[in-house]
């Protein structure tokens, strides 16, 4: 996952958007190292986003945001032409 499409899951992840009909467990264990590379759409990412960065109460979680940024650089392929 490049730094653009990260920055395009974080917007979805910021914004209003429906994502509850997302599956996003394809993700589970991201930050283990037995987890393998995946390939998803930006809404997935977004969905994670959401679960593991944001405060219950508000604002954002700026750690689980690094790492988050840092595993799916690596872990994560986006699918083309798919929001």
């Amino acid at each position: 996952m490049n730094k653009a499409e990260f920055q395009r899951a974080w917007a979805v992840a910021k914004s209003d958007k429906d994502l509850s009909d997302v599956d996003d467990t394809i993700l589970d264990g991201f930050g283990l190292v037995a987890f393998q590379p995946v390939t998803v759409t930006i809404d997935v990412v977004a969905k994670m986003l959401r679960w593991q960065c944001f405060y219950i109460f508000g604002g954002v979680d700026q750690e689980a945001l690094t790492e988050c940024r840092n595993h799916f650089r690596r872990k994560v392929t986006v699918a083309e032409g798919v929001a």
